[in-house]
C-alpha cells in the first residue's frame, strides 16, 4: 500500500531555515514522510514577502499572506495595499495568520485588545473583500474571537494550532470552522486538546506542524518541520480509533477544499 498523502497546513519555513534546518533539506525530509505539499505562513509584510518568494522557488510550496496580532499597531493604506498585492499571487491561498492573542508574556509587549480586535476586523474584510479564507491564530481570547468572527460570517475560517476545550470545539463546529490540531495535542499534558480532538468531525478536521514550533511526542527537543506530520497524523488516528490512511485522506481533502489547492 502506497504510503498516505499529507498536507501540512501551516507551517513557517523561513523560521524552520532560520534553526538551521535548510527549507531544501525540509521540503526533502517532508517528501520522504508522505508530506508533500506544504503552507507556509505570512505573519507581516517581511514574512508574507519571504512566504511568496519561497512558493516561487518551490513548486509544492504554497503561502498564506497575514498581519499577526503581536504586530502592535494595524497596517498603513500602504501596507495593505501590499499585502493586497501578495494575496494576488496564484500561490496566495488565505489571509492569515490573523486573529487575537491576550496571552501575558512577562517582559514582553502586549498588543492592547482594542487594536488587536481593529486589526483582526480589518483583514477579516480584507479577506472578504478578495473572496479568500482566513487562517486565525487564537491565544486565551476565546470568546472574543467568537464575537469577531461572527461578525463577519461570510468569510470561512480555520482555527490555526487549534486551542481550547470541548466546549470551545463544539462553538466552532457549530460555525463550521476548520479545526486544524498540531504537535502539541501529542503532550501529555494535553488533555483539553484531546477532549476537542475526540469531537470534531471529521470534515472540519485539519492537520499542521506549525513548524518549527511544537514538535510532537516523541521528537520534542528537536527543531519540527513538515515531515513530522506524519508523527502527529498517526497519533491522531490512534486516537480517533481510525486507520492513518483513513485521517490523511480525510484532512488532505479537507484542505483542498478549504484553501484550494491543486493536486500535485
Amino acid at each position: 500500500m502506497a504510503d498516505p498523502f499529507l498536507i501540512d497546513a501551516h507551517c513557517h519555513l523561513d523560521e524552520v531555515s532560520r534553526r538551521g534546518v535548510s527549507v531544501e533539506q525540509a521540503l526533502s525530509n517532508a517528501h520522504r514522510s508522505g508530506v508533500h505539499q506544504v503552507v507556509t505562513s505570512g505573519d507581516g509584510l517581511p514574512d508574507s514577502r519571504e512566504a511568496c518568494r519561497l512558493a516561487e522557488l518551490h513548486e509544492e510550496v504554497f503561502f498564506t499572506v497575514g498581519w499577526h496580532p503581536m504586530n502592535g499597531r494595524p497596517p498603513t493604506d500602504s501596507e495593505v495595499e501590499e499585502l493586497r498585492q501578495l494575496l494576488s499571487h496564484p500561490k496566495a491561498l488565505a489571509v492569515g495568520e490573523i486573529g487575537l492573542d491576550y496571552l501575558q508574556r512577562p517582559g514582553g509587549v502586549v498588543t492592547p485588545p482594542e487594536i488587536q480586535k481593529e486589526m483582526f476586523a480589518m483583514m477579516l474584510a480584507l479577506a472578504a473583500e478578495l473572496q479568500l479564507p482566513a487562517v486565525i491564530h487564537l491565544r486565551q481570547a476565546h470568546s472574543e474571537l467568537l464575537e469577531v468572527l461572527d461578525c463577519h460570517p461570510a468569510v470561512p475560517a480555520m482555527l490555526h494550532c487549534f486551542s481550547g476545550d470541548e466546549g470551545f470545539a463544539a462553538a466552532a463546529i457549530e460555525r463550521g470552522l476548520m479545526c486544524s490540531f498540531a504537535g502539541n495535542v501529542t503532550f501529555r499534558s494535553a488533555r483539553e486538546l484531546k477532549s476537542a480532538l475526540a469531537v470534531v468531525p471529521s470534515e472540519l478536521l485539519l492537520l499542521e506542524t506549525d513548524a518549527p514550533f511544537l514538535t510532537p511526542e516523541p521528537h520534542r527537543g528537536q527543531v519540527n518541520q513538515p515531515a513530522m506530520l506524519r508523527t502527529t497524523a498517526a497519533w491522531v488516528a490512534l486516537h480517533r480509533a481510525e486507520c492513518l490512511e483513513a485521517v490523511a485522506g480525510a484532512v488532505t481533502q479537507n484542505l483542498r477544499r478549504f484553501l484550494d489547492i491543486p493536486l500535485a
